[in-house]
């Protein structure tokens, strides 16, 4: 069974922010914007290769899948449960 964590985010900061996170035994880093269309955009980054292994719009309820960017091997799925202007939440399924 898939362990369940919450992505680092904090409520002082707002967006956009960046927050560091160990997942799987490897250290990413976590960039939240807006963009300017309006709608949260989360990328997370790699940082033993800089490589970005997800880049996308958030929308509540929507799983997606962060993935390898060379292989295609799923590493974790995120589900944004909260995203508002000045909160989120952001459920990490690993394993």
């Amino acid at each position: 069974m898939p362990a369940v964590k919450l992505l680092p985010w904090d409520k002082n900061l707002g967006y956009p922010q960046w927050q560091r996170a160990i997942i799987g035994g490897k250290a990413y880093t976590l960039h939240y914007r807006w963009n300017k269309y309006g709608f949260p955009v989360l990328k997370i980054v790699r940082d033993e290769d800089s490589a970005i292994v997800f880049n996308e719009k958030l929308v509540k309820d929507n799983p997606r899948e962060a993935k390898d960017p060379d292989t295609y091997e799923v590493l974790f799925t995120i589900l944004p449960r909260k995203i508002e202007k000045t909160d989120t939440e952001i459920w990490l399924f690993e394993g």
